[in-house]
């Protein structure tokens, strides 16, 4: 069960969207960034607290804007964020539908689970049915 999850999306409606699907499944503590840099520093805060996250919802692209940011991306978020906690379990919830850049997020970057922005992705984040997180078989969140 994931007692402690922290979500990173650019956009707002979604990143409210997963915040309250979380809430649907009872989460009992869930954070949620817009930036990659302000989500590594939570990471960092929770370690440094001993109360470390049990998993990362991530979008794989971000928008540029007015703030400078050192990591630019999902990809660079969930490098070093694994580099910080080896034991992190990482979702990637983007709009991304290349399979070959799908695959190379489990083979390279060992994430535990990708789900598809899309029409059903509330229902698809709270179920298994997903073939790429049922394979590696991280759920139920709650």
């Amino acid at each position: 069960m994931f007692k402690k999850i922290l979500i990173a999306e650019d956009h707002e409606s979604i990143n409210i969207s997963v915040q309250k699907t979380l809430e649907d499944l009872n989460v009992p503590k869930v954070d949620y960034v817009y930036y990659c840099d302000d989500a590594i520093g939570k990471i960092r805060k929770a370690l440094r607290e001993e109360q470390p996250y049990d998993l990362l919802i991530t979008d794989l692209y971000y928008e540029e804007d007015h703030r400078t940011q050192e990591l630019k991306d999902g990809r660079a978020l969930i490098e070093k964020a694994k580099e910080l906690q080896p034991g992190l379990k990482v979702i990637v919830f983007s709009a991304e539908r290349r399979t070959g850049v799908i695959e190379n997020l489990f083979s390279d970057y060992h994430i535990n689970g990708y789900v598809g922005k899309a029409r059903n992705d509330s229902k698809d984040l709270k179920k298994p049915s997903h073939r790429f997180i049922s394979e590696r078989n991280i759920f139920p969140l709650i």
